[in-house]
């Protein structure tokens, strides 16, 4: 693809987050996800840091203290809830928080005016499950994108998760 045909990609919208595994530091391998969205930086934040907004996109409803040290708890139906710990905040920019044997590092970046781009560093576990966790978040993160875009909650993914392990294997 040239820049010209990424660039018009990124600016219409297109949900087709960059996905990368590094396996170079010790430790978990860590998977990559980067997403430019055509909102601002305060709005993505706001989306990653509300309760109900969060709840949303995220993979099951969330109660987050926003606060370094605060709790997270992970509420799916049915089940006993889960909780992590908030490792870090930095107002509009960083959220960090552990779920189970993972941590998951959020950053909001400022893109081009009025837009911005939302990077996730997801410690794995198990690194078998790289491509099954990259697919699921991709599919969270057109949630998210709907969301931004004032779209009803619960859309349909554009793509079955099979689908999409099958394209991050072959990426990962």
């Amino acid at each position: 693809m040239t820049p010209e045909q990424e660039r018009q990609k990124r600016m219409s919208g297109t949900i087709d987050p960059h996905v990368a595994l590094d396996r170079s530091g010790p430790g978990q391998p860590v998977l990559l996800i980067r997403q430019e969205f055509s909102h601002s930086p305060d709005r993505l934040w706001r989306a990653l840091t509300d309760d109900d907004e969060l709840s949303a996109w995220f993979p099951c409803r969330v109660k987050l203290d926003l606060r370094t040290g605060g709790t997270i708890h992970f509420l799916f139906p049915g089940e006993e809830p889960d909780a992590g710990q908030v490792l870090e905040v930095l107002p509009e920019k960083v959220l960090a928080f552990s779920w189970d044997q993972e941590v998951l590092r959020w950053t909001v970046e400022p893109a081009e005016p009025g837009r911005s781009t939302l990077a996730l560093a997801n410690s794995l576990q198990d690194p078998a499950w790289a491509a099954r966790v990259a697919a699921g978040w991709h599919q969270c993160i057109e949630q998210l994108g709907a969301l931004l875009d004032g779209q009803p909650a619960g859309q349909e993914p554009s793509r079955p998760i099979d689908e999409l392990v099958e394209k991050y294997g072959r990426l990962l």
